[in-house]
This record gives C-alpha cells, sequence and structure tokens, in this order.
C-alpha cells in the first residue's frame, strides 16, 4: 500500500491519498512530512488509531457498518499504510493535536489499538477537554507483569535484525504466525495479508519503539474507557485489559467471544455493537450481547 502517492515530494502534495475504506481523503501536514487519513460517515466523530504493521484498512468492517451513525477518522500512523514519513512514535500525540486541530473536532470519540494505545492515553491525558470517550482495544501497559504468557512476547530485536540483513519477507512469516495475528478467516484474512504485504519495516530500524503507557496513568483519566479485546486473546492482554477497566476511574471491559487480538477484523458483527453501546451511553456498562 505505501506507494509513490505522497513519497515523491512536493509533486505529488496535491493528490489525496488513495481511498481504501470507501470514504473521503486527504494529507495531514504535520511538519516533517504528511500523514493520510480518511473520513466516512455522519454523527459523532471517532478517530481511529491502528496497531503495529497495520494501517487504516484494519477498519474496513467498522467502515462498512458504523459510517450511518458515526463519522469515522482513520489516520496511518508514521511508517504504515500511505502515511508519506518516517515512523517516530513519539510525535504521535502532536500528530493527534494537528489532526483534532485541522478538522475543528471540539470533543470526539478516540479508539487506540494495541501499540496505539500509548499515543491515545497520552492525548487524552493532555487534551481532556477534547475527548468524549476512550478505547482500548488490546493494548499493552507497562507496569502489568507477564507471569503466565510467554508466547505475547514479540522479539522485535530480532525482527529489526532479520530487517537489516535484506530477511523482511522471514520477519513477515514469522510475524504471521504469531499469536496476536491468530483468527482472521476469509474477508478479514485477506485484509491482514494485504497490510502485512506492505508493511516495509521501516519502524524497527528506528530506534527505540517510542513511550509505552504505565498503568498507574490510568487514573489520570476522567473520561469514560472501554477497555476492549478478544477472549481469546493471549493471557496477557486479557489480564491488561481487566486492569484497565479496574483502574479508570469510569473504566469497563469486554471481551468479544472468540475473537483474538484483532477481534474488530474477525469478529466484526459483535466487536460493532459493543463500540456502538459503549459510544452511544458510556456510562452504562457493555452487555455480553448487543443487538446491531
Amino acid at each position: 500500500m505505501a506507494g509513490p502517492v505522497g513519497r515523491l515530494g512536493d509533486a505529488f502534495a496535491m493528490i489525496p491519498p488513495a481511498a481504501v475504506l470507501g470514504g473521503e481523503t486527504f494529507w495531514l501536514d504535520v511538519g516533517d512530512g504528511r500523514l493520510a487519513v480518511e473520513t466516512i460517515g455522519r454523527g459523532p466523530a471517532v478517530v481511529l488509531l491502528h496497531g503495529w504493521t497495520l494501517d487504516r484498512r484494519m477498519w474496513t468492517l467498522q467502515a462498512r457498518a458504523l459510517a450511518d451513525r458515526f463519522t469515522l477518522i482513520a489516520i496511518d500512523r508514521r511508517g504504515f499504510g500511505q502515511s508519506a514519513l518516517p515512523p517516530c512514535r513519539a510525535r504521535e500525540v502532536e500528530d493527534l493535536a494537528r489532526l483534532a486541530d485541522r478538522l475543528q473536532l471540539a470533543s470526539f470519540h478516540l479508539v487506540g489499538m494495541s501499540q496505539a494505545g500509548a499515543t491515545a492515553i497520552a492525548y487524552a491525558i493532555a487534551h481532556r477537554d477534547r475527548i468524549a470517550t476512550l478505547v482500548l482495544q488490546g493494548i499493552s501497559l507497562a507496569g502489568i507483569p507477564d507471569h503466565s504468557n510467554a508466547s505475547d512476547t514479540i522479539p522485535l530485536a530480532d525482527y529489526a535484525d532479520m530487517v537489516r540483513a535484506g530477511r523482511l519477507a522471514e520477519m513477515k512469516r514469522h510475524w504471521a504466525d504469531h499469536p496476536l495475528m491468530a483468527g482472521l478467516t476469509g474477508e478479514a484474512a485477506d485484509i491482514g495479508a494485504a497490510m502485512l504485504a506492505d508493511y516495509d519495516g521501516s519502524d524497527l530500524l528506528a530506534g527505540p519503539a517510542g513511550p509505552s503507557a504505565r498503568l498507574d496513568s490510568m487514573a489520570a483519566l476522567s473520561v469514560p474507557v472501554l477497555a476492549i479485546t478478544g477472549d481469546a486473546d493471549t493471557p496477557w492482554r486479557r489480564t491488561v485489559t481487566q486492569a484497565l477497566a479496574r483502574s479508570a476511574p469510569l473504566g469497563q471491559a469486554r471481551f468479544v467471544r472468540g475473537a483474538g487480538h484483532l477481534c474488530n477484523l474477525s469478529h466484526g458483527l459483535e466487536y460493532n455493537a459493543a463500540l456502538c453501546a459503549f459510544l452511544a451511553r458510556p456510562l452504562m456498562p457493555v452487555p455480553d450481547a448487543v443487538n446491531d
């Protein structure tokens, strides 16, 4: 997916990113480059931040099902998808602030998936007046020991060595077999494979991964928080999800039955129903079964 559009300099600045969700696209100028953004739908704004090795295509099922109720705003983070600048997780909160200013979002819902959870939490703490609700999907969290599940570990140093040695394809094959990538079938598997095929590994060569969210920071969140993942996600991610719900003053947890880490793709109907229920009534517990 990462191609010549927006990566060959100013000559392409006026050509919008290719639409992948059926919406309207634009380049977001973040000072040192441009990020690809796509909007679709009508209603309250929901900003969607994808996880590692993914891009905004991971929200395909949400764009298809929820655009009649919400304005979905999906961004390709630095180093992923069509975005036209090097990865730098330390600047992603600033990028999100630029996006909110560009779209004049006085208040919006924010969804951070996996690696992007740290960005979502940091933004919500720094800009709490603009966040209506916060959804954290399958995120990692410093301060919670992993005693039960070594399979959750991502061998980033090994992956970086593979990319540095020109073995990107090998690295992708290894990652595709990781438990965090499991559980996709049919269209969801096709979307996952397409995103991984376009991943270029550049973030692995960019140095330290960037700041991580900490459990003790959750107490500073004054907005309603939904921690969500699949009940077949790794034990540590499920533990983190439960800890988020306990630590955030207005937190709650939801586990999508039969789903793994990529629950929004593998079990779109159940995920969308839970998300809609929370966004509509964020202070009420999300029921186990919601009619979509």
